[in-house]
């Protein structure tokens, strides 16, 4: 290869990376734009086998920004659930604090801003392994402000547990 054309293909290459910057820097870009909701961390849950314990997970909803209701008035409205994987504890019963009613364009809602406390009961099954280990689940949300909804997102939560 002449050094002309080892010329060309290095400046061809280097036009098509340089048109590709704004499309990376666009995607970093999104997920930031849906973080709208984060999970405080949570201290060790020690339970005894065979014996129930309550985990409050802490979602907090950015200010500005709200989430709707784990039973939104509008059945097109996607709401927040919380769900667990299956692992040392099985969860009983979730609870949800009482909602805020908001009116936005002559609807009424029910969202979540702030700090929201979920509360899950878990059991611990006769025969599980004692010592330390991880209940992993998902929170699923649409957030919106005062002028749009933004895409449904989902995050993951994690606590540690200690099964004596």
């Amino acid at each position: 290869m002449n050094m002309l054309t080892k010329s060309n293909v290095f400046w061809a290459i280097n036009r098509s990376l340089l048109c590709l910057l704004p499309l990376l820097a666009l995607a970093l870009r999104l997920p930031a734009q849906q973080n709208k909701v984060s999970i405080e961390p949570n201290d060790p849950l020690t339970v005894k086998r065979g014996e129930p314990a309550k985990q409050v997970l802490k979602a907090v909803v950015l200010p500005g920004f709200h989430v709707n209701s784990d039973k939104p008035r509008d059945e097109f409205l996607i709401p927040l659930k919380l769900t667990w994987n299956a692992g040392p504890l099985e969860a009983k019963s979730i609870s949800y604090p009482k909602p805020e009613e908001l009116e936005m364009n002559g609807q009424k809602l029910v969202v979540f801003t702030g700090t929201v406390p979920i509360e899950t009961e878990f059991v611990a099954s006769k025969d599980a392994a004692k010592g330390e280990t991880t209940m992993t689940g998902k929170l699923k949300y649409q957030a919106c402000n005062n002028q749009m909804c933004f895409r449904p997102a989902t995050i993951d939560v994690h606590f540690p547990v200690v099964i004596e």
